[in-house]
């Protein structure tokens, strides 16, 4: 499974449908998305044989809405992924949160 899989398969169930890679082009108003960076790793004879990904999670909300729950559940979901515990950045415009955690990820050169 891909980094990028692995985000939508633990995000997802957290708001349907309102999760995306980057960019989220519904209507909603409240949504998640990811980046991440891949740093390659484990060198032999000059080549990366594995890589970590620094993932950064976004949390869009309305506002007025208390961001507080669904970041305890981004969080949760993520350690439970086998993702780092997050560090999570306080926004004081959207998104809400932003949250940061490593995965050690797959082969070398696979998102």
């Amino acid at each position: 499974m891909t980094t990028n899989e692995l985000l939508k398969a633990t995000l997802e169930p957290l708001l349907p449908g309102r999760v995306a890679p980057i960019e989220y082009t519904g209507k909603s108003e409240e949504y998640i998305v990811w980046n991440h960076t891949m740093i390659p790793e484990v060198f032999a004879e000059g080549v990366a044989h594995a890589a970590r990904y620094l993932v950064q999670v976004h949390y869009y909300l309305p506002n007025g809405k208390n961001p507080d729950p669904m970041k305890v559940q981004i969080c949760q979901a993520l350690q439970a992924a086998d993702f780092t515990t997050p560090d999570i950045q306080p926004a004081n415009t959207t998104p809400a949160a932003i949250c940061e955690c490593c995965n050690a990820g797959p082969t070398y050169g696979q998102a």
